[in-house]
Protein backbone atom coordinates (compact mmCIF):
# COMPACT_ATOMS: atom_id res chain seq x y z
CA UNK A 1 0.00 0.00 0.00
CA UNK A 2 1.26 3.50 -0.79
CA UNK A 3 1.95 5.68 2.25
CA UNK A 4 -0.30 8.40 0.85
CA UNK A 5 -3.23 6.01 1.05
CA UNK A 6 -2.89 5.24 4.77
CA UNK A 7 -4.65 8.40 6.02
CA UNK A 8 -7.54 7.77 3.63
CA UNK A 9 -7.84 4.17 4.79
CA UNK A 10 -7.82 5.11 8.49
CA UNK A 11 -10.30 7.94 7.90
CA UNK A 12 -12.62 5.54 6.12
CA UNK A 13 -12.42 3.06 9.00
CA UNK A 14 -13.20 5.82 11.50
CA UNK A 15 -16.25 6.84 9.45
CA UNK A 16 -17.61 3.29 9.43
CA UNK A 17 -16.98 2.65 13.12
CA UNK A 18 -18.49 6.04 13.96
CA UNK A 19 -21.78 4.94 12.42
CA UNK A 20 -21.76 1.71 14.41
CA UNK A 21 -20.27 2.70 17.79
CA UNK A 22 -21.14 6.38 18.03
CA UNK A 23 -19.01 9.49 18.26
CA UNK A 24 -17.78 8.79 21.81
CA UNK A 25 -15.94 5.69 20.71
CA UNK A 26 -14.31 7.55 17.85
CA UNK A 27 -13.13 10.24 20.23
CA UNK A 28 -11.56 7.57 22.44
CA UNK A 29 -9.97 5.92 19.43
CA UNK A 30 -8.53 9.21 18.19
CA UNK A 31 -7.11 10.04 21.62
CA UNK A 32 -5.49 6.60 21.70
CA UNK A 33 -4.11 7.22 18.23
CA UNK A 34 -2.52 10.50 19.25
CA UNK A 35 -0.88 8.76 22.20
CA UNK A 36 0.44 5.67 20.47
CA UNK A 37 1.23 7.01 16.98
CA UNK A 38 2.12 4.36 14.45
CA UNK A 39 1.26 1.49 16.80
CA UNK A 40 -2.43 1.89 16.01
CA UNK A 41 -1.70 1.95 12.32
CA UNK A 42 0.08 -1.35 12.69
CA UNK A 43 -2.88 -2.77 14.61
CA UNK A 44 -5.24 -1.48 11.94
CA UNK A 45 -3.23 -3.27 9.28
CA UNK A 46 -3.29 -6.43 11.42
CA UNK A 47 -6.79 -7.20 10.12
CA UNK A 48 -5.10 -9.74 7.87
CA UNK A 49 -5.36 -12.08 10.83
CA UNK A 50 -8.72 -13.38 9.75
CA UNK A 51 -10.97 -16.35 10.15
CA UNK A 52 -10.99 -19.15 7.54
CA UNK A 53 -13.74 -17.28 5.67
CA UNK A 54 -11.68 -14.13 5.41
CA UNK A 55 -13.35 -12.19 8.22
CA UNK A 56 -11.61 -10.50 11.14
CA UNK A 57 -11.65 -12.36 14.43
CA UNK A 58 -14.83 -12.35 16.46
CA UNK A 59 -15.01 -9.05 18.41
CA UNK A 60 -16.59 -10.95 21.31
CA UNK A 61 -13.34 -12.87 21.74
CA UNK A 62 -11.10 -9.81 21.48
CA UNK A 63 -13.13 -7.34 23.55
CA UNK A 64 -12.06 -6.04 26.93
CA UNK A 65 -13.43 -3.69 29.56
CA UNK A 66 -11.88 -0.74 27.71
CA UNK A 67 -13.41 -1.55 24.33
CA UNK A 68 -17.15 -1.52 23.58
CA UNK A 69 -18.68 -4.76 22.43
CA UNK A 70 -20.67 -4.90 19.22
CA UNK A 71 -23.93 -6.76 18.99
CA UNK A 72 -23.84 -9.66 16.48
CA UNK A 73 -25.79 -7.72 13.84
CA UNK A 74 -23.48 -4.70 14.16
CA UNK A 75 -20.44 -6.97 14.11
CA UNK A 76 -21.58 -8.46 10.81
CA UNK A 77 -22.33 -5.01 9.44
CA UNK A 78 -18.86 -3.81 10.42
CA UNK A 79 -17.30 -6.75 8.60
CA UNK A 80 -19.42 -6.21 5.51
CA UNK A 81 -18.45 -2.53 5.33
CA UNK A 82 -14.84 -2.80 6.39
CA UNK A 83 -13.62 -5.72 4.27
CA UNK A 84 -14.46 -4.18 0.87
CA UNK A 85 -12.75 -0.96 1.97
CA UNK A 86 -9.60 -2.81 2.99
CA UNK A 87 -9.62 -4.86 -0.20
CA UNK A 88 -10.01 -1.75 -2.31
CA UNK A 89 -7.05 0.07 -0.76
CA UNK A 90 -4.80 -2.97 -0.66
CA UNK A 91 -5.57 -4.27 -4.15
CA UNK A 92 -5.50 -0.94 -5.99
CA UNK A 93 -1.79 -0.60 -5.23
CA UNK A 94 -0.76 -4.01 -6.58
CA UNK A 95 1.83 -3.74 -9.39
CA UNK A 96 1.20 -5.56 -12.65
CA UNK A 97 3.27 -8.76 -12.85
CA UNK A 98 3.53 -11.78 -15.11
CA UNK A 99 2.68 -14.85 -13.06
CA UNK A 100 1.31 -18.36 -13.28
CA UNK A 101 -2.16 -18.91 -11.86
CA UNK A 102 -4.97 -21.43 -11.90
CA UNK A 103 -8.29 -19.90 -12.90
CA UNK A 104 -11.66 -21.35 -11.95
CA UNK A 105 -14.81 -20.16 -13.70
CA UNK A 106 -18.26 -21.34 -12.57
CA UNK A 107 -21.49 -20.49 -14.36
CA UNK A 108 -25.13 -21.45 -13.83
CA UNK A 109 -26.47 -23.52 -16.71
CA UNK A 110 -29.76 -22.29 -18.20
CA UNK A 111 -29.80 -19.10 -16.16
CA UNK A 112 -31.43 -17.03 -18.91
CA UNK A 113 -34.45 -19.34 -18.98
CA UNK A 114 -34.57 -19.21 -15.18
CA UNK A 115 -34.84 -15.41 -15.19
CA UNK A 116 -37.97 -15.68 -17.31
CA UNK A 117 -39.71 -18.18 -15.05
CA UNK A 118 -39.09 -16.76 -11.55
CA UNK A 119 -40.24 -13.54 -9.85
CA UNK A 120 -37.30 -11.13 -9.39
CA UNK A 121 -37.21 -11.37 -5.59
CA UNK A 122 -37.19 -15.17 -5.58
CA UNK A 123 -34.52 -15.20 -8.26
CA UNK A 124 -32.33 -12.79 -6.30
CA UNK A 125 -32.74 -14.82 -3.11
CA UNK A 126 -31.77 -18.03 -4.90
CA UNK A 127 -28.82 -16.39 -6.64
CA UNK A 128 -27.53 -14.88 -3.41
CA UNK A 129 -27.59 -18.26 -1.67
CA UNK A 130 -25.64 -19.70 -4.58
CA UNK A 131 -23.05 -16.91 -4.46
CA UNK A 132 -22.70 -17.20 -0.68
CA UNK A 133 -22.04 -20.94 -0.79
CA UNK A 134 -19.63 -20.75 -3.74
CA UNK A 135 -17.72 -17.81 -2.26
CA UNK A 136 -17.29 -19.59 1.05
CA UNK A 137 -15.87 -22.67 -0.69
CA UNK A 138 -13.43 -20.57 -2.72
CA UNK A 139 -12.11 -18.85 0.41
CA UNK A 140 -11.91 -22.10 2.37
CA UNK A 141 -9.56 -23.44 -0.30
CA UNK A 142 -7.34 -20.37 -0.34
CA UNK A 143 -8.69 -18.92 -3.56
CA UNK A 144 -9.44 -15.29 -4.31
CA UNK A 145 -12.69 -14.22 -5.98
CA UNK A 146 -11.70 -12.06 -8.92
CA UNK A 147 -15.21 -11.01 -9.92
CA UNK A 148 -18.88 -11.86 -10.24
CA UNK A 149 -20.17 -11.64 -13.81
CA UNK A 150 -23.94 -11.99 -13.86
CA UNK A 151 -24.42 -15.58 -12.68
CA UNK A 152 -20.71 -16.44 -13.05
CA UNK A 153 -17.91 -16.55 -10.48
CA UNK A 154 -14.25 -16.23 -11.45
CA UNK A 155 -11.71 -17.28 -8.82
CA UNK A 156 -7.92 -17.22 -8.82
CA UNK A 157 -5.44 -19.53 -7.12
CA UNK A 158 -1.84 -18.36 -6.82
CA UNK A 159 -2.26 -14.79 -8.07
CA UNK A 160 -1.06 -12.89 -5.01
CA UNK A 161 0.91 -15.61 -3.22
CA UNK A 162 1.89 -18.51 -5.49
CA UNK A 163 2.02 -21.82 -3.65
CA UNK A 164 2.99 -25.32 -4.79
CA UNK A 165 -0.55 -26.65 -4.26
CA UNK A 166 -2.47 -23.89 -6.07
CA UNK A 167 -3.76 -26.28 -8.74
CA UNK A 168 -4.67 -29.01 -6.25
CA UNK A 169 -6.65 -26.53 -4.14
CA UNK A 170 -8.45 -25.21 -7.21
CA UNK A 171 -9.44 -28.70 -8.33
CA UNK A 172 -10.64 -29.67 -4.86
CA UNK A 173 -12.58 -26.42 -4.75
CA UNK A 174 -14.29 -27.29 -8.04
CA UNK A 175 -15.33 -30.71 -6.73
CA UNK A 176 -16.59 -29.23 -3.46
CA UNK A 177 -18.61 -26.69 -5.45
CA UNK A 178 -20.46 -29.42 -7.31
CA UNK A 179 -21.05 -31.35 -4.09
CA UNK A 180 -22.43 -28.17 -2.51
CA UNK A 181 -24.73 -27.64 -5.50
CA UNK A 182 -26.34 -31.01 -4.80
CA UNK A 183 -27.06 -29.97 -1.19
CA UNK A 184 -28.32 -26.56 -2.31
CA UNK A 185 -30.75 -28.24 -4.69
CA UNK A 186 -32.09 -30.50 -1.94
CA UNK A 187 -32.99 -27.45 0.13
CA UNK A 188 -34.41 -25.64 -2.89
CA UNK A 189 -36.63 -28.64 -3.56
CA UNK A 190 -37.98 -28.41 -0.02
CA UNK A 191 -38.75 -24.73 -0.58
CA UNK A 192 -40.50 -25.44 -3.85
CA UNK A 193 -37.81 -23.61 -5.81
CA UNK A 194 -36.10 -24.70 -9.04
CA UNK A 195 -32.77 -26.47 -8.93
CA UNK A 196 -29.56 -24.80 -10.05
CA UNK A 197 -26.79 -26.51 -11.99
CA UNK A 198 -23.30 -25.15 -12.48
CA UNK A 199 -20.77 -25.81 -15.20
CA UNK A 200 -17.16 -25.23 -14.12
CA UNK A 201 -13.91 -24.78 -16.05
CA UNK A 202 -10.34 -24.83 -14.72
CA UNK A 203 -7.24 -23.65 -16.58
CA UNK A 204 -3.62 -23.07 -15.56
CA UNK A 205 -1.37 -20.62 -17.35
CA UNK A 206 0.56 -17.36 -17.45
CA UNK A 207 -1.35 -14.11 -16.94
CA UNK A 208 -0.72 -10.44 -16.29
CA UNK A 209 -1.98 -9.81 -12.76
CA UNK A 210 -2.30 -6.51 -10.96
CA UNK A 211 -4.25 -3.30 -10.63
CA UNK A 212 -5.82 -2.21 -13.93
CA UNK A 213 -7.88 0.85 -14.69
CA UNK A 214 -7.74 4.63 -14.48
CA UNK A 215 -7.68 7.31 -11.80
CA UNK A 216 -11.49 7.09 -11.73
CA UNK A 217 -11.69 3.36 -11.16
CA UNK A 218 -9.11 0.65 -10.64
CA UNK A 219 -9.41 -3.00 -9.69
CA UNK A 220 -7.21 -6.02 -9.25
CA UNK A 221 -7.69 -8.65 -11.95
CA UNK A 222 -5.87 -10.87 -14.43
CA UNK A 223 -5.72 -10.72 -18.22
CA UNK A 224 -4.21 -12.91 -20.92
CA UNK A 225 -4.75 -15.96 -23.10
CA UNK A 226 -5.22 -18.22 -20.07
CA UNK A 227 -8.22 -16.11 -19.00
CA UNK A 228 -9.73 -16.15 -22.48
CA UNK A 229 -9.29 -19.91 -22.72
CA UNK A 230 -11.01 -20.71 -19.41
CA UNK A 231 -13.99 -18.68 -20.62
CA UNK A 232 -14.14 -20.74 -23.82
CA UNK A 233 -13.83 -24.00 -21.88
CA UNK A 234 -16.65 -23.01 -19.52
CA UNK A 235 -19.05 -22.64 -22.45
CA UNK A 236 -18.62 -26.36 -23.19
CA UNK A 237 -19.32 -27.57 -19.65
CA UNK A 238 -22.59 -29.38 -19.00
CA UNK A 239 -24.76 -29.29 -15.90
CA UNK A 240 -22.77 -30.50 -12.89
CA UNK A 241 -19.59 -30.93 -14.93
CA UNK A 242 -16.02 -29.73 -14.38
CA UNK A 243 -13.82 -29.41 -17.48
CA UNK A 244 -10.04 -29.08 -17.39
CA UNK A 245 -7.62 -27.68 -19.92
CA UNK A 246 -4.66 -29.68 -21.16
CA UNK A 247 -2.27 -27.73 -18.94
CA UNK A 248 -4.30 -28.32 -15.77
CA UNK A 249 -4.79 -32.00 -16.59
CA UNK A 250 -1.10 -32.63 -17.20
CA UNK A 251 0.03 -30.73 -14.10
CA UNK A 252 -2.48 -32.51 -11.84
CA UNK A 253 -1.18 -35.98 -12.70
CA UNK A 254 -2.36 -38.73 -10.34
CA UNK A 255 -4.03 -36.21 -8.04
CA UNK A 256 -7.19 -36.55 -10.13
CA UNK A 257 -9.25 -38.98 -12.18
CA UNK A 258 -10.71 -37.84 -15.47
CA UNK A 259 -13.42 -39.21 -17.72
CA UNK A 260 -14.04 -38.59 -21.39
CA UNK A 261 -11.92 -36.27 -23.53
CA UNK A 262 -13.57 -33.82 -25.94
CA UNK A 263 -11.53 -32.21 -28.71
CA UNK A 264 -13.05 -28.90 -29.72
CA UNK A 265 -12.27 -25.82 -31.77
CA UNK A 266 -12.30 -22.49 -29.95
CA UNK A 267 -11.78 -18.91 -31.02
CA UNK A 268 -8.20 -17.69 -30.96
CA UNK A 269 -6.62 -21.15 -30.94
CA UNK A 270 -5.25 -22.86 -34.05
CA UNK A 271 -6.40 -26.46 -34.24
CA UNK A 272 -8.52 -28.44 -31.76
CA UNK A 273 -7.86 -28.42 -28.01
CA UNK A 274 -8.53 -31.25 -25.56
CA UNK A 275 -10.98 -30.80 -22.70
CA UNK A 276 -10.92 -33.31 -19.84
CA UNK A 277 -13.90 -34.10 -17.62
CA UNK A 278 -12.87 -34.13 -13.96
CA UNK A 279 -14.40 -37.10 -12.12
CA UNK A 280 -12.64 -36.96 -8.72
CA UNK A 281 -9.71 -35.73 -6.66
CA UNK A 282 -7.73 -38.37 -4.78
CA UNK A 283 -5.99 -36.52 -1.93
CA UNK A 284 -6.06 -36.09 1.04
CA UNK A 285 -9.16 -38.26 0.58
CA UNK A 286 -11.13 -39.14 -2.52
CA UNK A 287 -13.94 -36.77 -3.48
CA UNK A 288 -16.19 -37.71 -6.40
CA UNK A 289 -18.26 -35.28 -8.44
CA UNK A 290 -21.92 -36.39 -8.40
CA UNK A 291 -23.31 -37.30 -11.79
CA UNK A 292 -26.02 -34.89 -12.88
CA UNK A 293 -26.44 -34.55 -16.63
CA UNK A 294 -26.96 -37.69 -18.69
CA UNK A 295 -25.94 -35.81 -21.82
CA UNK A 296 -22.47 -36.51 -23.12
CA UNK A 297 -22.14 -33.34 -25.21
CA UNK A 298 -23.28 -29.71 -25.15
CA UNK A 299 -26.57 -28.86 -26.84
CA UNK A 300 -27.33 -25.61 -28.66
CA UNK A 301 -30.59 -24.01 -29.78
CA UNK A 302 -30.64 -23.33 -33.53
CA UNK A 303 -33.02 -22.48 -36.34
CA UNK A 304 -31.68 -24.17 -39.47
CA UNK A 305 -33.01 -25.86 -42.55
CA UNK A 306 -31.82 -29.38 -43.33
CA UNK A 307 -32.42 -31.69 -46.27
CA UNK A 308 -33.73 -35.15 -45.28
CA UNK A 309 -33.99 -38.39 -47.25
CA UNK A 310 -35.38 -41.65 -45.95
CA UNK A 311 -33.42 -44.89 -45.89
CA UNK A 312 -35.38 -48.02 -46.79
CA UNK A 313 -33.90 -51.51 -47.09
CA UNK A 314 -30.45 -49.94 -46.73
CA UNK A 315 -31.06 -47.81 -49.82
CA UNK A 316 -31.27 -43.99 -49.69
CA UNK A 317 -34.37 -42.70 -51.45
CA UNK A 318 -33.90 -39.89 -53.96
CA UNK A 319 -36.92 -37.81 -52.96
CA UNK A 320 -36.07 -35.09 -50.47
CA UNK A 321 -37.99 -33.07 -47.91
CA UNK A 322 -37.01 -30.05 -45.82
CA UNK A 323 -37.02 -30.07 -42.03
CA UNK A 324 -36.36 -27.31 -39.51
CA UNK A 325 -33.66 -28.10 -36.92
CA UNK A 326 -34.50 -26.69 -33.47
CA UNK A 327 -31.57 -27.89 -31.34
CA UNK A 328 -28.55 -30.08 -31.83
CA UNK A 329 -25.52 -31.58 -30.12
CA UNK A 330 -22.55 -33.63 -31.25
CA UNK A 331 -24.62 -36.79 -31.35
CA UNK A 332 -28.17 -35.85 -32.23
CA UNK A 333 -30.77 -33.20 -32.88
CA UNK A 334 -34.41 -32.23 -32.61
CA UNK A 335 -36.16 -31.14 -35.81
CA UNK A 336 -39.64 -30.30 -37.07
CA UNK A 337 -40.41 -32.57 -40.03
CA UNK A 338 -43.38 -32.38 -42.40
CA UNK A 339 -44.23 -36.04 -41.78
CA UNK A 340 -44.23 -38.48 -38.90
CA UNK A 341 -41.52 -41.10 -39.29
CA UNK A 342 -41.61 -44.38 -37.35
CA UNK A 343 -39.24 -44.90 -34.44
CA UNK A 344 -35.97 -46.66 -35.31
CA UNK A 345 -36.28 -45.82 -38.99
CA UNK A 346 -33.27 -44.16 -40.61
CA UNK A 347 -32.71 -40.95 -42.53
CA UNK A 348 -29.85 -39.13 -44.20
CA UNK A 349 -29.63 -35.41 -43.48
CA UNK A 350 -27.57 -32.52 -44.73
CA UNK A 351 -27.42 -29.18 -42.96
CA UNK A 352 -27.77 -25.84 -44.70
CA UNK A 353 -25.76 -23.25 -42.77
CA UNK A 354 -24.40 -19.83 -43.65
CA UNK A 355 -20.89 -21.16 -44.19
CA UNK A 356 -22.13 -23.97 -46.47
CA UNK A 357 -25.64 -23.23 -47.87
CA UNK A 358 -25.48 -25.99 -50.50
CA UNK A 359 -23.22 -28.79 -49.13
CA UNK A 360 -22.33 -31.85 -51.14
CA UNK A 361 -23.25 -35.46 -50.42
CA UNK A 362 -19.89 -36.00 -48.72
CA UNK A 363 -21.37 -33.94 -45.88
CA UNK A 364 -24.27 -36.38 -45.32
CA UNK A 365 -25.01 -37.54 -41.78
CA UNK A 366 -26.97 -40.73 -41.06
CA UNK A 367 -29.42 -40.67 -38.17
CA UNK A 368 -32.00 -42.88 -36.44
CA UNK A 369 -35.44 -41.67 -35.44
CA UNK A 370 -35.97 -41.95 -31.68
CA UNK A 371 -39.51 -40.54 -31.51
CA UNK A 372 -41.84 -38.23 -33.40
CA UNK A 373 -44.80 -36.34 -31.90
CA UNK A 374 -47.36 -34.07 -33.63
CA UNK A 375 -46.62 -30.36 -33.12
CA UNK A 376 -48.98 -28.09 -35.01
CA UNK A 377 -48.66 -28.76 -38.73
CA UNK A 378 -45.39 -30.69 -38.33
CA UNK A 379 -43.86 -33.47 -36.24
CA UNK A 380 -41.31 -32.70 -33.51
CA UNK A 381 -38.72 -35.44 -34.13
CA UNK A 382 -35.75 -36.55 -32.03
CA UNK A 383 -32.85 -38.07 -33.94
CA UNK A 384 -29.61 -39.80 -32.96
CA UNK A 385 -26.64 -39.70 -35.33
CA UNK A 386 -25.46 -43.16 -36.33
CA UNK A 387 -22.34 -42.18 -38.29
CA UNK A 388 -19.61 -40.67 -36.12
CA UNK A 389 -16.35 -38.99 -37.15
CA UNK A 390 -17.27 -38.81 -40.83
CA UNK A 391 -16.80 -35.53 -42.76
CA UNK A 392 -20.50 -34.78 -42.27
CA UNK A 393 -20.41 -35.46 -38.54
CA UNK A 394 -17.22 -33.43 -38.10
CA UNK A 395 -18.98 -30.55 -39.81
CA UNK A 396 -21.87 -30.80 -37.33
CA UNK A 397 -19.46 -30.90 -34.38
CA UNK A 398 -17.50 -27.93 -35.69
CA UNK A 399 -20.73 -25.96 -36.12
CA UNK A 400 -21.75 -26.69 -32.51
CA UNK A 401 -18.29 -25.64 -31.28
CA UNK A 402 -18.45 -22.38 -33.25
CA UNK A 403 -21.86 -21.51 -31.83
CA UNK A 404 -20.71 -22.23 -28.28
CA UNK A 405 -17.70 -19.93 -28.26
CA UNK A 406 -19.61 -17.18 -30.06
CA UNK A 407 -22.05 -16.89 -27.15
Amino acid sequence: MKNSQLPLLIAGIFDIVDGLYGSASIANAKRADSQTGNADIERTADLSDTSPLGYPGDPAEESSEDSPRLQPDRSLLLRQRLLPLLDKFLMESEPIVNTKVTILLADIRGFTALTRSLPPQKLISLLNRYFTIMSRIVEQHGGMIDKFMGDSIMALFGALEPKPDDLQRALTCAVQMQLAMAKLNQKSLQRGEPRLYAGIAVNTGQVMAGSFGSKYHREYTVIGDAVNLVSRIESFSLRGQVLLSESSRMAAGSFIEVGCVNRVHVKGVVGPIALYELRSVNSPHRLVIPRVDVRTAPRITVDLNAIFRQVEAKQVRQDEFIGRVRDMSYYGMCADLPMGLPAHSEVVLNLRTEDMPAPGTDQDVYARILRAEPSGSSFRTSLEFTTIDTPGHRRVKRYVDDQLWRR
